[in-house]
């Protein structure tokens, strides 16, 4: 019939793009320098980006995000109301976070004898506690890179992309949180986990850890920024290599690099 033909033709164009623009992308493995201009740029989409599109146009804190969003510092009580506000703003979508990352881990009024980064105690309501989100990507991700060695072709494929889709959600955890409620309280990573990996996982938490009590915008704040960047890109790379070591070069080709077309991976504006 004349739909079916319709149909089976819009298929086929479908498929022949999808095919098309996998075959222009490059399977070259990303150079330190092209990794850390992807890292800046996804650091900014999570801890900017996406919060402040996310805020009301009419939210008191709008003044606040222009400021922060500008470079400009904030003193510590001016911190404390945009963290505030940051917290609602990620609390209102937490719906959309849950459906995409199955690892968000959402707690209800913990850390109630832990002092917070806003001067109280705890982090109250319903809330991602992300440190723990981001282990659990973290395990998830170590899990899928050490399946690669026994894994057939197909399987390789899909498991490098769910490595490289955790490698991402790390970064969209953490670098929110630098900008919401926090406590000071990490969870331990399970045991078994790669020791080489997580010694950069480790570094790079923990600099966001120190960037979180810092007042925003501030020499402590940009440092500790600076050196989680630089860990995380010490971790993307090694993710890098080690996929790159098991997969066929068109493995590679079809499986794309880390924030390729193929898996659900935002798509971020690069400085020049």
């Amino acid at each position: 019939m004349r739909w079916r033909r319709v149909a089976s033709g819009l298929i086929l164009g479908l498929s022949l793009a999808v095919a098309g623009g996998i075959a222009l992308q490059s399977a070259t493995p990303f150079t330190p320098d092209e990794m850390r201009l992807r890292v800046a740029a996804l650091w900014r989409y999570g801890a900017i980006e996406v919060p402040f599109q996310m805020a009301t146009k009419n939210d008191p804190a709008r003044g606040l995000m222009m400021r922060v969003a500008a470079g400009e510092a904030l003193d510590a009580p001016d911190s404390a109301r945009f963290r505030r506000a940051m917290q609602a703003v990620l609390a209102d979508h937490q719906t959309l976070f849950a459906l995409l990352d199955n690892n968000l881990c959402l707690v209800r009024d913990s850390g109630a004898g832990e002092a917070n980064n806003v001067g109280e105690m705890g982090i109250a309501g319903l809330h991602d506690l992300h440190a723990a989100s981001a282990a659990s990507n973290f395990a998830e991700m170590t899990a899928d890179l050490a399946a690669l060695d026994q894994a057939g072709a197909l399987r390789r494929i899909y498991l490098a992309n769910e490595a490289y889709k955790d490698l991402t959600d790390l970064m969209v955890h953490l670098a929110p949180a630098m900008h919401s409620v926090v406590v000071s309280a990490a969870p331990a990573l399970p045991e078994g986990v790669d020791p080489e990996l997580a010694q950069d996982f480790e570094a790079f938490r923990a600099a966001m850890r120190v960037a979180s009590f810092a007042p925003i915008n501030s020499p402590t704040y940009l440092s500790a920024v600076a050196q989680a960047q630089a860990r995380y890109t010490d971790l993307a790379l090694a993710v890098q290599a080690r996929v790159t070591a098991r997969l066929t070069p068109l493995e590679q080709k079809i499986a794309g690099r880390w924030l390729a077309v193929q898996g659900v991976q935002p798509r971020l504006t690069l400085a020049r």
